[in-house]
């Protein structure tokens, strides 16, 4: 069997390091060049990427051959300055192996690697505010990552691609799979301990749709972690774990209601993983005009049922600043308004803007009733405090009577039965 390992290597050296005893531990079979002087991989049986991180990627010259290998059995190892098994790593990994679509991938490894010094005499010079900033636990990090790869790395990744060649060599036939499912349930997350019974009541319906199917709850948002001392898993983190433990279907119930930052950072997330694991991802509601008409029907019925005739319904939508969201909360608020012309929608950030459609509500009695999945800090602050800039307060203040509705849209029966059998229709 001809084996290749192509590397590609910059100040530092670690990835030459590896990529040599790599090169070695396969033997004589095994040829080694950099990325900038290798050859077309048609003639291997078995070709191996290595390569360091820079701005999330192997570098120019890494891309380009990993571009040209088609219908490979391939090997990838890197090295980073990032802890080894963090969700930055196992990222950088799935951007690499999205390069190689037609491959099939038999081994990874991913080790720390020494940082440049100049690097990191830029990175001390940084501002605080940057996301790079220099600090205690980045300088650590650094330090450590100094002692690598060292003579144990070296070992392992010999270990690894030697077993992988091995099985290349004695190509045993494959075997059917059992299917083993699992549901994640994927929000951004919260904070505040009564906002996150909208997440168990959501979580109880996809139980219910799916009798026997494990559901696993993962937080996107790293900040919310951060700030529950993670004690909520990550979807990267939840997804590695059902990896070890064979699962290998997979449907993610995306719990957001528009299609932006966060979900498509979801999906980023998630093709780490669909190599291994057939993952379905459900679509959220303002995705799609059909979507959102069956959306807008769930919030219909979910409604107090003391909204009487006349009164307005006021949502409150979190949008974005940067706009992104603009048009598909507009077109939100144009299906509410087909319902009952006295619903209205604004959002916190973005269009619509509360100030502007203040001015269209008539009625005396306004309801005010978070369009979010959770009622967080948006809803009892932004909507419903004491503070004179608060929906409720300005609306008060022009003559309103307002009754404020602090549940979020997940507790509704019937949103959360809508996001259950959306899950069904993921892609």
């Amino acid at each position: 069997m001809k084996s290749i390992v192509i590397y590609s290597s910059r100040k530092s050296g670690n990835s030459k390091k590896l990529a040599q005893a790599i090169a070695a531990g396969l033997g004589d079979g095994c040829e080694l060049y950099s990325a900038a002087d290798a050859p077309l991989t048609d003639k291997y049986d078995f070709v191996i990427f290595g390569f360091g991180i820079y701005r999330g990627w192997p570098d120019g010259d890494m891309r380009a051959c990993m571009k040209r290998c088609r219908n490979k059995n391939v090997g990838l190892f890197m090295t980073l300055g990032a802890w080894p098994d963090s969700d930055a790593a196992i990222s950088c990994m799935a951007r690499a192996e999205g390069l190689l679509d037609t491959c099939k991938v038999k081994a990874r490894f991913t080790c720390h690697g020494a940082l440049d010094l100049d690097f990191i005499e830029r990175l001390k010079q940084l501002p605080a505010s940057s996301s790079h900033a220099w600090n205690d636990e980045r300088a650590a990090r650094i330090e450590e990552a100094a002692k690598h790869p060292d003579e144990k790395d070296m070992e392992r990744a010999v270990e690894i691609f030697c077993q992988a060649a091995e099985k290349l060599r004695s190509a045993p036939s494959e075997k059917t799979t059992p299917e083993k499912r699992a549901t994640v349930m994927a929000v951004f997350g919260t904070t505040i301990p009564e906002a996150a019974k909208a997440y168990d009541f959501i979580e109880e319906h996809l139980r219910q749709i799916s009798p026997g199917v494990p559901v696993f709850r993962a937080y996107t948002s790293g900040k919310v972690r951060k700030k529950l001392a993670y004690a909520v898993p990550s979807l990267i983190g939840v997804l590695k774990q059902l990896h070890i433990e064979g699962f290998n279907k997979i449907n993610i119930a995306a719990i957001y209601l528009s299609p932006g930052e966060e979900y498509h950072k979801l999906l980023r997330d998630v093709s780490a993983f669909k190599r291994e694991m057939d993952i379905s991802v459900s679509h959220p509601p303002l995705s799609s005009g059909t979507s959102l008409k069956h959306f807008i029907e769930a919030v219909n019925v979910s409604l107090p049922k003391d909204v009487a005739h006349g009164d307005a319904v006021l949502f409150m939508g979190h949008g974005n600043a940067d706009g992104r969201a603009d048009f598909q909360y507009a077109a939100a608020a144009e299906e509410l308004a087909k319902l009952n012309p006295n619903f209205h929608l604004a959002c916190v950030e973005g269009k619509p803007e509360f100030e502007q459609v203040m001015t269209k509500i008539k009625s005396n009695r306004v309801w005010l009733i978070p369009f979010m999945i959770v009622a967080g800090d948006h809803a009892l602050n932004d909507m419903s405090g004491d503070e004179s800039d608060s929906w409720k307060k300005q609306l008060e203040s022009a003559g309103h009577e307002c009754h404020c509705v602090l549940h979020g849209l997940g507790e509704s029966p019937s949103v959360a039965a809508y996001f259950a059998k959306n899950m069904e229709l993921g892609s």
